[in-house]
């Protein structure tokens, strides 16, 4: 009998225990993006959530996203005021990017604060995508960039699907982003991102100095930034050869940075050596490249042509932006550590003062195959 009844409530048990605080799927709010931007006194967060059921076919309707937009003093306080305007749980599990913009940017306060709310609440992933704007971060949710519903995951699928390294060189996660900022207090980048021509652009960086936005790269300047960084593979390299534009395409790339101390003064060597080909040139006078004087012609014009670039990038990183962002910093500490000691203290004056070198050196292995 005692058996029986043990059978009985164990049974129960199994049959009336539940999960009392399971949220199902479609009730909760899965913020695909997020954007912030200052407003006076007030932080705008604007939401990009898809709309399940339309989107797994459970309802009718055309709008696959919804776009929230609250207002506080503080990015908790606005995330708690997302819950009086919608009836889900608000989720960032699967949250793809961050938008700032040019406003919240202009504020060192506002990014200080952010940044050590994502850094203490592990529901945001520390591989989210950073992005800044030079409008609103919430007018750029709201577009729409070739039919695709939702922005945030459109933007995050140009940087993971991009195999080109002008694109990888700007793409700043959120964990690496804070690392960053702490490390170098409160300087760094993030890419830039415009709508236009209902288009979403990726278009050069914006420059943090004292987490404070500084300025804007051009994108012209990205193809030689990503050469430093030694992150030049598939970038192209353009040339006039007595009135013929010939592209070199750049297929491996090595950056080096050398570094001496003499008389005060800090000279920061920068060696680039590359690979590539010749992808263009004129029908009638294609038998040229197979000339290897004419090649070595060539070599040489391109080498000049990407030094010209990046001593021309450099005086604006120098003068104009005054930080370090070609991480200069770190590969003078793993490879000189007497000047690294030396000038640690006063990084930011020595790095702006110091005489820049470059030297580029150029391979053309292939011609194409019309001989």
């Amino acid at each position: 009998m005692k058996i029986k009844v043990m059978a009985i409530l164990v049974i129960c048990s199994i049959l009336l225990v539940g999960c009392w605080d399971k949220v199902e799927l479609n009730d909760r709010a899965y913020v695909i993006s997020l954007a912030l931007d200052d407003i006076g006194d007030l932080l705008e967060v604007t939401y990009t959530i898809p709309n399940l059921p339309v989107i797994t076919a459970q309802s009718g309707g055309e709008a696959t996203k919804f776009i929230k937009v609250t207002k506080a003093e503080t990015l908790t306080q606005a995330n708690r005021a997302f819950g009086k305007k919608s009836n889900l749980r608000i989720n960032f599990d699967h949250t793809k990017v961050i938008i700032f913009g040019a406003d919240f940017l202009a504020d060192p306060h506002n990014l200080r604060k952010v940044l050590d709310h994502f850094d203490r609440n592990p529901e945001y992933s520390k591989a989210l995508l950073l992005l800044g704007t030079k409008e609103t971060g919430k007018k750029l949710l709201e577009s729409v960039p070739n039919g695709e519903e939702t922005t945030g995951r459109y933007l995050s699928q140009v940087f993971i699907n991009n195999s080109l390294e002008t694109i990888s060189a700007k793409t700043i996660e959120l964990g690496d982003f804070i690392s960053q900022m702490y490390s170098t207090e409160g300087n760094g980048v993030m890419p830039n991102v415009i709508f236009r021509d209902n288009e979403v652009i990726v278009d050069g960086l914006a420059i943090l100095k004292d987490y404070q936005l500084r300025g804007w790269m051009e994108d012209k300047y990205m193809t030689p930034y990503s050469w430093i960084l030694g992150k030049g593979k598939e970038t192209v390299a353009l040339v006039d050869m007595e009135g013929v534009l010939v592209p070199y395409e750049i297929s491996d790339l090595t950056s080096k940075m050398d570094f001496e101390l003499k008389d005060g003064l800090l000279k920061i060597k920068i060696s680039i050596s590359s690979e590539g080909d010749v992808s263009e040139y004129i029908l009638e006078d294609k038998d040229k490249l197979f000339n290897t004087s004419y090649i070595a012609e060539i070599e040489n014009e391109v080498a000049n042509s990407m030094e010209e670039d990046i001593y021309e990038l450099m005086n604006i990183i120098q003068e104009e932006y005054g930080i370090d962002i070609i991480n200069a910093y770190n590969n003078l500490k793993t490879s000189n550590r007497k000047v690294w000691k030396t000038t640690k203290s006063d990084w930011q004056n020595f790095f702006n003062a110091a005489a820049i070198e470059v030297e580029c050196k150029v391979n053309i292995r292939r011609v194409g195959l019309s001989k």
